[in-house]
């Protein structure tokens, strides 16, 4: 079993990898070139809702299950500023024909006759999840009080159900800060402002050997592509506007959504919104709002091998027309802040001990590539990298 683990990087994956191994009583070095809220961390940035998004890996959501379980007693706790439940809205489009009634219907009770393909992970109760029609929404909605956008310009743009859910959202920077702090104790050894970028495994072993490490866990994310020579590793560019979730306007429902409007503006809770599909969002340019701690960030890209580090002036637009569709008041309300990153992406997250290289003397387990869904599975790939390092060779 190892003795003393150095971890590298200080992103979600890094952080809570050392975390694991601190709280199994295995001393920890934590290394990283930037701290975790540098702006170029992508993980301080991330809007933080449970969801798998874009991460491929036939292990996702057993991950995803084993965060959940961690993050949704915070969840319920009001007292727990980390992660709050959230209401959640996917607009989806189902193609007419004569059983489209139907197969709603079975969706709506989660039957498995349907034509929509639901994830599996929606029959996790603690979610509520169920696949509406937007009038069963709207009824709905006179319950629940959710800012929502135009359900009747949602119909107009031929959108007709939706997958609604109550989730957790991670307010990412605090979390963070938390992990961080439980890590930076004795007898662990923490520099995570090192500035140093290391270009080949061999420098990291040297690393490891000069700081008496007997493991090492590489959590680089896209540093990766350099250290391992990793070919499958590639950036899904990810850009979103920042509001003040306290200032931010809401624009008013049109009057023939009157039922919607039973309880006071004041009344209303926020909500979060997803679009994937046309003509409001796509693969590549989804269209989404997550209610983050005092923030409302507005998405966004999925844009894989675009490496452009900073906001382009038509995407900066397109986010402004997404904030409008979203029932953001862009016009009265100010953005506070925006952000660029790019999301460590690999076609199967490389979670895995590097047996070419382990030895008895030093053992070495890469961890990452999570995509998009990095704060849905963090957990359950930190557990399973620590089982690694400490399963005898």
């Amino acid at each position: 079993m190892a003795s003393r683990v150095l971890v590298l990087g200080s992103g979600v994956l890094g952080l809570r990898t050392a975390v694991e191994l601190t709280r199994r009583r295995i001393p920890v070095v934590l290394r990283s070139p930037v701290h975790p809220l540098h702006p170029s961390n992508c993980s301080q940035g991330a809007g933080g809702l449970w969801m798998p998004f874009h991460c491929d890996d036939p292990r996702t959501d057993r991950w995803a299950i084993e965060t959940l379980d961690e993050i949704y007693p915070f969840a319920v706790d009001e007292e727990n500023p980390l992660v709050r439940l959230k209401y959640a809205l996917s607009f989806k489009r189902t193609h007419e024909g004569p059983d489209t009634e139907d197969f709603l219907a079975k969706d709506y009770h989660k039957g498995t006759g349907g034509k929509s393909q639901l994830p599996s992970w929606s029959t996790d109760d603690r979610l509520k999840f169920q696949n509406m029609t937007l009038e069963q929404v709207a009824w709905q909605n006179i319950v629940y009080k959710l800012k929502l956008p135009s359900l009747s310009i949602a119909q107009g743009a031929g959108y007709n159900h939706a997958w609604f859910f109550e989730t957790p959202i991670i307010d990412c920077p605090k979390m963070m800060e938390s992990m961080l702090e439980e890590v930076d104790v004795d007898p662990n050894d923490v520099n995570v402002e090192t500035g140093v970028y290391y270009e080949s495994i061999h420098q990291v072993l040297e690393e490891a050997k000069s700081l008496n490490c007997d493991a090492v866990v590489n959590c680089t994310g896209l540093g990766a592509s350099k250290i391992c020579q990793d070919n499958e590793i590639i950036g899904g560019r990810g850009v979103l506007l920042l509001y003040d979730r306290e200032t931010c306007v809401r624009l008013p429902h049109p009057k023939r959504e009157d039922p919607l409007l039973a309880a006071p503006p004041e009344q209303l809770h926020d909500a979060c919104i997803m679009v994937e599909s046309s003509p409001w969002g796509s693969d590549e340019y989804p269209c989404y709002m997550i209610v983050r701690g005092d923030t409302i960030v507005v998405g966004g890209t999925y844009l894989e091998g675009d490496d452009e580090p900073a906001m382009r002036p038509e995407e900066r637009k397109r986010l402004l027309e997404n904030a409008r569709i979203l029932g953001i008041d862009t016009e009265a309300s100010k953005t506070k802040g925006e952000w660029v990153g790019h999301r460590p992406y690999r076609p199967v997250t490389r979670c895995e001990l590097d047996s070419e290289i382990s030895n008895n003397d030093l053992k070495l387990v890469h961890c990452y590539g999570t995509g998009g869904s990095g704060w849905t599975v963090y957990t359950g790939v930190a557990k399973d990298a620590t089982d690694l390092i400490l399963a005898p060779m």
